[in-house]
């Protein structure tokens, strides 16, 4: 118990409810910074979820290089099962060029992350600079406050292209899951249609049967990939859309302290 009545209130609210209180103590900026940085934290698991893509994706391609050699042995047994390891390749073909999109997208998220905590911290130095300004009388106060707000302005628009980055990087991230996600179900469709072609192989069904096996597991890996981001994702779009309403909305409450 303080002296202090006010104190005292705080004090014991704090303990009831200190999540709440700890968010309405938050200023604008402070609002943005936390919504950027848990947006960030659910892309950054996304990407981590696909990390094993490209082990994966050379893993399918040495497969297929086998396969293609066992059903060369096979002859005539073997003929839809060397068809089938060319479309095994288109598979590794895409799933390269989904990796490469998605470390191009990861760069970019570190890249509109990076900038924005920067533009964050220098807006707030801006604003503590402001703030004393506003003491200043005369005409040297006046003119020093108009150039910080002009200052401001600027990094207000630095800082809401970062966030349309990083919410376009999130889009663009579903739609490459999207794509793992088909050549999941493609890789499933292989390896029973190879299972298929063993059981009429004669003496090459063993061989055929693991390949078949090994492309299943393939399968499975990426579905295990997909489930894994699809949750992170999904939470990414949501704080994503938070994140854009609150920064219109607090950009906005900004300006309009900036011309008072």
């Amino acid at each position: 118990m303080t002296r202090r009545q006010g104190v005292c209130v705080v004090e014991m609210q704090e303990t009831k409810h200190s999540r709440p209180l700890a968010r309405l103590a938050q200023t604008p900026l402070e609002h943005i910074q936390s919504d950027s940085n848990a947006l960030f934290s659910k892309c950054l698991f996304a990407f981590q979820s696909f990390s094993k893509l490209g082990e994966l994706s050379e893993n399918m391609r040495i497969l297929s290089l086998n396969a293609e050699l066992a059903a060369g042995r096979a002859g005539e047994h073997g003929s839809a099962v060397r068809a089938l390891t060319q479309y095994t390749r288109e598979l590794v073909n895409r799933l390269s060029s989904i990796e490469q999109g998605m470390l191009s997208l990861k760069s970019n998220t570190y890249n509109n992350s990076a900038s924005a905590l920067r533009t964050l911290q220098q807006l707030k130095l801006i604003d503590r600079a402001g703030t004393q300004l506003k003491k200043v009388k005369g005409e040297f106060g006046g003119s020093c406050v108009h150039k910080i707000s002009q200052s401001r302005k600027t990094k207000l628009t630095d800082l809401m292209i970062n966030v349309d980055g990083m919410i376009e990087g999130v889009e663009s991230l579903s739609t490459e899951a999207n794509a793992v996600s088909k050549v999941m179900s493609q890789a499933g469709s292989i390896a029973t249609n190879i299972a298929i072609e063993a059981s009429s192989a004669g003496a090459y069904e063993a061989e055929f049967e693991q390949v078949a096996k090994t492309m299943r597991d393939f399968a499975s890996e990426l579905r295990i990939m997909c489930e894994a981001a699809g949750g992170s994702i999904r939470d990414a779009d949501n704080v994503g859309k938070i994140l854009q309403l609150n920064a219109q909305e607090n950009l906005g409450q900004l300006s309009k302290e900036a011309k008072q």
